[in-house]
């Protein structure tokens, strides 16, 4: 046996030489599959795949499409999970196994590990272990994948999300090269203290307990002291954006409800529409469309950072903003140019964060580049938010400092929340 970490490499040596190939997958997507176009002609291709995980309806249309024999393991109550690969040329057969998917990331750009098994006695057990799960499959049929691709569509939707929580995680929690631990920061004359950030600190954000309940409503009252001090600027600036009406959703909720996240691990002060604009989109969208489901500035407190902001869109909120800013990306050159504009004159600290993809605003070169990024936002999973972050020893947001450094970073955001903004 011998240890393979990029199977795409050693494939390329078999794939042209094999007269036939059999393979049984737990996944498969457009990449992987193309890496067999280059069989011989008289190659035999055999396959045998899962759907528990997601792969991809056009690699099966490809499949049918070119006839390739193909079986879908559907056994109830079984979760298909294998990776075996298995190549005749001539009369030899040599069999690859381990965790690579037939997939991009399994071929070639993930961290896997798999056997390469030349060993008669082996490969003769996992041809017999191939046979007998190929046996059990169903044949792909079109009718078939016309039903799974209603099904795909779902399936991918919660795929992406737990990726973009594993990613969240990991950018909270992975190893990281400089990471400071909170209780080294320097916090003399900080607005916010060591409490305020520890308040979010595993597990007091899934507790819905006094102890927990009591520190994140000090955050509460914190944010509701920074609202008292920046809220008559904002009004003397005459921009039109507001507080909630309802004093007690002045910020995001503090306590576990039917409206808030069952991991409380922020709390944020927002403005944004006002109470007449609010019901004006209840009577045209239906009640869901609370503050929370429109695009707003707003200051965010985290586990380990202040982030001030221009939150276009929560995952699955926003709609009417996040539409018209596509529809005016897709058919307005002025729209795009001159929000272009506004992104160049944001400070270098500000980012972009389309698609679960965060980007500093100098990464783009033009305005076309910052259209093709914006297009990807996808409402219905992802966040879509212009701003920037300061940790907490930051001067810039001491209790001397604070007020008007989110008063300068609102003065740049507030032009695109105005170029953003949908109306009737």
């Amino acid at each position: 046996m011998t240890k393979v970490l990029k199977l795409e490499t050693e494939f390329k040596k078999f794939i042209r030489k094999a007269d036939e190939i059999c393979i049984a997958v737990a996944m498969i997507t457009d990449y992987g599959l193309s890496l067999f176009d280059d069989r011989d002609e008289d190659c035999t291709l055999e396959i045998l795949v899962g759907y528990d995980l997601p792969t991809q309806p056009s690699a099966l249309q490809k499949l049918i499409d070119n006839k390739v024999a193909t079986k879908i393991y559907d056994v109830k109550n079984h979760f298909f999970h294998p990776k075996v690969y298995l190549f005749r040329i001539n009369e030899e057969w040599t069999a690859f196994v381990g965790s690579g998917n037939c997939t991009k990331g399994g071929l070639n750009a993930n961290i896997e590990m798999s056997l390469k098994i030349e060993d008669e006695d082996t490969v003769d057990d996992l041809l017999n272990w191939y046979e007998t799960y190929y046996n059990l499959g169903t044949i792909l049929t079109q009718e078939w994948l016309n039903d799974y691709k209603l099904f795909y569509t779902e399936l991918r939707d919660k795929e992406k999300q737990l990726q973009s929580l594993t990613k969240q995680f990991k950018k909270a929690t992975g190893v990281t090269k400089g990471a400071v631990a909170l209780k080294d920061y320097d916090f003399t004359g900080q607005f916010f203290t060591f409490k305020h950030y520890d308040a979010f600190t595993a597990p007091k954000p899934i507790l819905d307990e006094p102890g927990p309940i009591k520190e994140r409503l000090e955050v509460r009252n914190k944010l509701e002291e920074l609202h008292n001090r920046i809220y008559p600027l904002i009004n003397k600036k005459g921009w039109e954006i507001y507080a909630h009406h309802q004093s007690q959703h002045l910020t995001s909720s503090f306590r576990h409800n039917e409206r808030a996240s069952s991991s409380l691990n922020a709390i944020w002060l927002h403005y944004g529409r006002s109470e007449e604009e609010l019901e004006d989109y209840k009577n045209q969208y239906g009640d869901n469309m609370t503050s929370l489901y429109h695009m707003r500035l707003e200051i965010l407190i985290l586990k380990d950072y202040l982030w001030v902001e221009l939150r276009v869109g929560k995952n699955d909120g926003s709609y009417p903003d996040r539409d018209y800013i596509k529809k005016q990306l897709k058919s307005n050159p002025d729209f795009t140019k001159q929000y272009y504009q506004l992104i160049k004159e944001l400070d270098k600290s500000f980012t972009i964060t389309i698609a679960d993809e965060e980007v500093p605003v100098t990464d783009f070169t033009d305005a076309t580049d910052l259209k093709e990024f914006t297009l990807q936002d996808n409402p219905k999973i992802y966040y879509f938010r212009i701003g920037r972050i300061y940790r907490p020893d930051d001067r810039a947001i001491s209790d001397n400092n604070i007020v008007t450094t989110i008063m300068n970073d609102f003065e740049k955001l507030y032009p695109l929340y105005q170029l953003f903004k949908h109306t009737f």
